[in-house]
């Protein structure tokens, strides 16, 4: 997970067979979502849920999701989860493929499977990475995607980010098997920046919430039912300093005090229209079969 400075950062700052990896049809079929009980406010729905994974790669681990642009299958997650950065700048990824391991969701061995990828990279400095399988992983029964979009998003409107903290999941038990499945956290936009210096521009929603290491590479979520649209990506978040105070306490005299570093509640994520812009420009995931 990168950890931000502050604002003033924002520029700067053994291969297996391919196969699909869960058959959830049946357990899709007990969570479907109700379009005539949409809440007001955002629900993670199950174009979400079954399409965000735990990744791991040489230099860190996180989390991806899967999308579908015109058919084609997609897989987005954090750049530094390639690089290894920790801080902006993070630069590109120059290598032309890249194999990462992901952990499926229906799979009680819990064995993680390495998937080769075409690297579509969004612009330097931009914590996103595109990657294009060579056939698709997801089979046909998944559920479409939910929208890529920002346009209508309000700031202090309520929104979800989805993803894998600390390397692990929750398990939902069901007649058909075990579903490992990520963790939600709720946040609030706070504002979003335009980064200065770099091109493409990317935009940076500062989000109000509390990150964990993990979510790195998740998928921010704004809206709920049919319009529920992924607005970002997790990139990571701020830190303050805080005084620490040695107990017991001593009434009427000073204590020394050690300063820790402390979550401050504010994250950071990159713009979804940073990874739209840049597929639309290099259309090469594979097709998919219409569930």
């Amino acid at each position: 997970m990168v950890e931000w400075a502050g604002l003033a950062n924002r520029a700067a700052k053994e291969e297996m067979p391919m196969r699909p990896m869960l058959t959830i049809a049946v357990l899709i079929s007990w969570l479907v979502y109700s379009p005539s009980s949409t809440p007001q406010s955002p629900t993670v729905t199950n174009n979400i849920l079954f399409r965000t994974f735990l990744v791991k790669a040489d230099k860190e681990a996180g989390t991806i999701f899967s999308v579908d642009v015109d058919g084609r299958e997609y897989w987005i997650t954090a750049k530094h989860i390639i690089t290894g950065a920790k801080h902006p700048p993070y630069g590109t990824v120059d290598a032309k493929t890249v194999s990462l391991s992901i952990l499926p969701q229906l799979d009680t061995s819990k064995q993680w499977f390495v998937a080769t990828f075409t690297v579509i990279d969004p612009g330097k400095d931009i914590d996103i990475v595109v990657l294009a399988p060579p056939k698709p992983l997801l089979p046909p029964t998944i559920i479409q995607t939910a929208k890529m979009t920002g346009e209508s998003i309000a700031l202090g409107g309520d929104c979800e980010f989805v993803g894998f903290p600390y390397g692990t999941g929750w398990a939902a038990k069901f007649e058909a098997g075990v579903v490992r499945m990520p963790f939600i956290k709720h946040c609030t936009l706070s504002g979003i920046v335009t980064s200065e210096g770099a091109e493409p521009k990317p935009v940076i929603l500062v989000l109000d919430g509390i990150n964990n290491e993990g979510f790195s590479g998740g998928p921010v979520v704004y809206g709920a039912g049919t319009s529920q649209q992924v607005i970002g990506v997790i990139s990571g978040l701020r830190r303050e300093p805080i005084d620490v105070v040695p107990l017991p306490l001593t009434p009427n005299r000073p204590e020394p005090k050690e300063a820790a570093l402390a979550n401050s509640g504010f994250i950071f994520a990159y713009g979804i229209k940073s990874a739209v812009d840049a597929i639309n420009k290099n259309p090469i995931g594979p097709k998919r079969t219409s569930p």
